[in-house]
């Protein structure tokens, strides 16, 4: 009797190594797969800083004029850039953070060569909350005028040609007191490649649209050495976009405003995320090989792991989108030839925390403005 029972312990131990190796090997063969999409990123961490531009080339590309009209008045003018100040004196406001609240500046530059610098064309930022099981996109304005960390008041788009995602990012936490963890960067070609790897996107295109949209594609056909009028929209409609036509689309700030613009960034990146959440393991492991080595970002080796590893549950988070500023709190004005947008900052820094946090939230800085 002792015997069967030592036989039978024994295998219960054999069965038990066998489950604890197979799940050892299960978890490595998950982090060797991981840690292959992690090399493939661009890590900022890790690349060599590119030429930076004289601060005349800056400038270019920073204040570009849109017009000869005139000015707004001069009293007005000085009403903005006194609310602007006030808003970054020391201890002002303090910015917040919280442990439940991982955001990510998604950063769609208007580069046309790799590498170089340029402004922020797409400015987005993803909160994903994982306590109220949320992510919200929250897309911030190009043309919004404030301080930029070091240099003079600007549209924030600006801050990207000053000094790349890292000043955009400082921009955008010193002016809207939010915490912004991490960015991820891509240009024109990148968000094109997106698209197409996800079998294009569905949009109503309206026949107005039609004639910017095609005009954008031309450009980039220039670009690419292709063929003028290649991939051109000929009709109006619901209509299935690939990479090229998306952008152009996605580009078009002359039919509305750029509050419009702001939104149909948002529908492509809505019916792409949409479809990748609908991918099986095969196909996901294939986006993944194509798209990681083209992004730009400073998350870390550990954040990369957890987001990825982290896809299925955040596949049923409820997906929140609406931009800043918020209505009744901005004013269309032009500065320096600029045609800028003057906030309210109080509201729409009290509107994006309510968005983004919740009760949880917790004071981690103040911010104190360099000499």
């Amino acid at each position: 009797m002792e015997e069967i029972e030592q036989r039978s312990n024994r295998k219960w131990k054999k069965l038990l190594l066998l489950i604890l190796f197979a799940i050892g090997l299960l978890v490595l063969s998950i982090f060797l797969l991981v840690h292959s999409y992690i090399s493939k990123i661009n890590n900022s961490s890790s690349l060599k800083a590119s030429t930076q531009p004289s601060e005349t080339q800056v400038m270019d590309l920073a204040e570009d004029t849109d017009s000869t009209e005139p000015d707004s008045p001069a009293t007005d003018i000085e009403n903005a850039e006194n609310e602007i100040r006030k808003n970054m004196e020391a201890n002002s406001t303090t910015i917040l953070s919280d442990k439940n609240v991982f955001n990510i500046l998604l950063i769609g530059t208007d580069a046309r060569t790799k590498g170089e610098n340029s402004r922020s064309d797409a400015m987005i930022l993803v909160s994903i909350n994982k306590k109220k099981k949320t992510i919200t996109a929250t897309s911030l304005l190009r043309d919004i005028y404030l301080q930029i960390p070091g240099k003079n008041n600007n549209r924030l788009n600006a801050a990207c040609a000053f000094g790349g995602p890292r000043l955009l990012m400082d921009t955008i936490e010193q002016n809207f007191k939010v915490a912004v963890d991490r960015y991820a960067s891509v240009d024109f070609y990148v968000f094109m490649d997106i698209v197409d790897a996800v079998g294009g996107v569905t949009i109503n295109v309206t026949e107005e649209e039609i004639p910017i949209i095609n005009d954008y594609i031309a450009e980039l056909n220039r670009l690419l050495g292709e063929k003028n009028e290649a991939d051109y929209l000929t009709a109006p409609g619901v209509l299935k976009l690939k990479g090229k036509q998306a952008l152009g689309y996605a580009r078009n700030r002359y039919i509305g405003t750029d509050f419009e613009r702001t939104a149909r960034q948002r529908r492509v990146l809505e019916q792409a995320f949409e479809k990748v959440k609908k991918l099986n393991l095969m196909e996901l492991n294939k986006l993944l090989n194509k798209l990681l080595p083209e992004i730009t970002t400073d998350l870390s080796e550990g954040d990369i792991f957890s987001l990825i590893l982290s896809l299925p549950k955040y596949a049923s988070y409820e997906l929140n989108q609406w931009s800043i500023p918020v209505d009744n709190s901005y004013q269309f004005m032009r500065i320096r030839g600029m045609e800028v947008i003057t906030l309210d900052f109080n509201r729409n820094i009290e509107a994006l925390r309510d968005k983004i946090y919740d009760e949880t939230a917790s004071v981690t800085q103040a911010y104190a403005p360099e000499e």
